[in-house]
C-alpha cells in the first residue's frame, strides 16, 4: 500500500512578501554588522572548531 505524499506548504501573497521583507532586513543587519565576530557565540564556535582541527 502507497502512503500519501503530503505537500509542502509554500508562502503566497502577503505572508511571502512579509517573509521576504524580513529575511532581507536581517541580511542587511548582518552586512552592516562589523562586531558580529566578537559575539560571545561566535568566539564559542571558534573555539570549538579550532579544538576539533577543523580552522
Amino acid at each position: 500500500m502507497a502512503t500519501a505524499i503530503k505537500a509542502i506548504p509554500t508562502l503566497k501573497g502577503k505572508e511571502a512578501r512579509e517573509f521576504l521583507r524580513h529575511a532581507e532586513e536581517v541580511e542587511r543587519d548582518y552586512k552592516e554588522d562589523k562586531n558580529r565576530d566578537q559575539h560571545p557565540f561566535c568566539q564559542m564556535a571558534r573555539e570549538i572548531l579550532n579544538k576539533a582541527g577543523m580552522l
